[in-house]
């Protein structure tokens, strides 16, 4: 009966297990996108990690995550929507705390899909829904801002603003905000200074393509062009 009696030792190493199983469970899932965040300024790198995803963990709610985000890097927005739903209804139908905690991600890139596709009300709508739920979720408030931005709301886009961490993670965001923000007051020369910015470090971690930036930089071009 020694053998079952527990002590300080036995029981440590009992929780230690437990959270490990826990750790492992939670994020084993996400591998494919750790390594493929590797590979950030290799978009085609990234992506082929992103599949990897999808073809591994096929009907988990993170295969579709990560196929929808690879899709969005590839500018399919319309196909990164149809995998975003299909996670979202996979999350409806299996409501385990796993999939409860991927509903916001999937939001998130429904709002990133809804903001580069134009639909900027959605966006905003979807991406401070995210961020009132989880304000560990700080891209969303790149996402409110820009969209406040676009939508001609100055102050509220520099109040989302002034909400972004300081860290070097949110650098990117920081800049294409900074750049919408001065587009909608009329700075066009400010804002395709802060999109030069922006494109030296590729966007990518915004799952922002080359060619969205270079929209924007013909867009600001020919508004400054006409502003003059």
């Amino acid at each position: 009966m020694e053998y079952l009696d527990l002590n300080l030792t036995s029981t440590l190493s009992g929780v230690a297990v437990v959270l490990l199983v826990a750790f492992l469970r939670l994020h084993w899932p996400f591998r494919y996108q750790y390594i493929g965040h590797i590979f950030k300024q290799n978009p085609e790198r990234r992506k082929r990690w992103l599949d990897a995803s999808y073809r591994r963990n096929r009907t988990r709610t993170v295969a579709m995550l990560d196929k929808s985000t690879s899709e969005i890097l590839s500018g399919n927005y319309e196909l990164a929507e149809k995998y975003i739903v299909q996670g979202l209804n996979v999350c409806k139908e299996r409501p385990s705390l796993f999939n409860q905690a991927m509903v916001h991600y999937l939001f998130y890139n429904l709002a990133f899909v809804y903001f580069t596709s134009g639909k900027y009300t959605e966006a905003l709508e979807i991406a401070f829904r995210v961020y009132q739920r989880d304000q560990g979720m700080t891209d969303s408030l790149g996402l409110i801002a820009c969209s406040h931005a676009r939508l001609g709301e100055i102050e509220s886009a520099i109040e989302a603003y002034s909400l972004i961490p300081g860290k070097r993670s949110n650098r990117e965001w920081k800049l294409l905000c900074l750049a919408e923000i001065e587009a909608a007051k009329g700075n066009y020369e400010r804002a395709i200074t802060h999109l030069h910015q922006l494109m030296t470090k590729s966007g990518l971690s915004l799952c922002l393509n080359r060619t969205e930036l270079e929209k924007r930089l013909e867009e600001w071009t020919k508004a400054s062009t006409q502003a003059g």
